[in-house]
């Protein structure tokens, strides 16, 4: 480390170490995840949208604990979608439970709740399966998202 300073001081650098939770390359945190849903939906893209939220399962299951903890501890901005609110709410909630940590507070606030319920289904006939595939902290929120589209390949 001391050769590395002295080198970079040569060429009128300063060393700066910074340590960050391991997270997955390219890992977006929710709150970052909300900011690009929110111009998903300005540009009437749902479906980009909810891309993002089951993409996020692969961000959170290749981070380490430190880097999980991290990706979910920030309050996400409204995406100026209530059901895109509660169904982040619902990520943090059920990922924090399947990496156990605890989940931030900030699920717990009044615009992370959704009604009436959402389902994100492709097809009002696929309501009952979703209904009871959907994950109970994701219902809690009111959205409504089968357990599989989060366990991808």
């Amino acid at each position: 480390m001391v050769t590395l300073e002295r080198l970079l001081a040569a060429c009128d650098y300063e060393v700066e170490l910074v340590a960050r939770p391991r997270v997955r390359r390219g890992a977006a945190s929710l709150s970052q995840v909300a900011e690009t849903m929110k111009e998903d939906l300005t540009g009437g893209d749902e479906q980009a949208a909810l891309r993002l939220l089951f993409g996020f399962a692969d961000d959170f299951r290749g981070s380490s604990r430190a880097g999980r903890i991290a990706l979910i501890a920030d309050e996400p901005g409204s995406t100026d979608d209530a059901r895109f609110d509660a169904a982040l709410a619902g990520a943090a909630e059920f990922f924090a439970a399947e990496g156990g940590i605890p989940a931030p507070a900030w699920v717990n606030g009044p615009a992370r709740f959704v009604e009436p319920w959402w389902f994100v289904a492709s097809r009002p006939a696929f309501h009952a399966y979703t209904l009871a595939n959907t994950p109970a902290l994701f219902a809690r929120h009111g959205a409504f998202i089968a357990r599989e589209v989060f366990d991808r390949v």
